[in-house]
C-alpha cells in the first residue's frame, strides 16, 4: 500500500536512533540510553541537518 509518505536519508538516521529510546535498562533500573547519549543524538541529527 502506497500512503504518501516519503522518508528521506535523514528522517531514517534519526528513526533508527529514536527506535527503542525508552527501554529499561532491565535490574538496574532507568532506562537503557541516557541523557547523554541522547543529548549527543540531538547533536548529531542538527549536524546532518545543516550539511
Amino acid at each position: 500500500m502506497d500512503d504518501g509518505i516519503v522518508w528521506d536519508d535523514l528522517s531514517w538516521w534519526a528513526l533508527n536512533r529514536l527506535h527503542g529510546i525508552d527501554l529499561p535498562a532491565g535490574e538496574r533500573g532507568g532506562y537503557l540510553h541516557d541523557d547523554e547519549q541522547v543529548r549527543a543524538w540531538l547533536a548529531e541529527l542538527r549536524k546532518r541537518r545543516a550539511m
